[in-house]
């Protein structure tokens, strides 16, 4: 099974974290009500402040038999929980983890579509 994690930083505001989570959920529905997606799930993790971690989650999922997990970095800027923390974790994962499959996709904020969102969003 290929699960899509949506890594984000992660706040001491629950709100913000529930944000998230509300995302995952929805990328999820779609994922499972329409079978052109390449992935057959999506979770959501965390980097700092908050549960689950990008560690717990690449555990918990290793453990129930996932074979392939896409790492989506949910930021804007490419700082260093997207240059080191999120590599760092995923190369760990892989020793742990040798039967899986790890991918880290570009981070949000340097994929082409963010410009139309921004501009979409203001014109609105």
């Amino acid at each position: 099974m290929k699960t899509l994690i949506v890594a984000a930083h992660g706040s001491r505001q629950k709100a913000s974290a529930a944000e998230v989570a509300a995302l995952a959920k929805k990328l999820d529905n779609k994922v499972k009500t329409d079978d052109s997606y390449t992935v057959q799930q999506v979770v959501h993790a965390f980097l700092q402040f908050c549960d689950p971690s990008l560690e717990t989650v690449i555990q918990e999922l290793a453990d129930s038999g996932v074979d392939e997990m896409v790492i989506f970095p949910f930021f804007i800027s490419a700082g260093s929980h997207v240059q080191t923390d999120i590599p760092r974790a995923v190369e760990t994962a892989r020793h742990k983890h040798p039967y899986v499959r790890f991918y880290i996709t570009r981070h949000l904020g340097i994929l082409d579509a963010i410009e139309d969102l921004i501009l979409k969003e203001v014109a609105a």
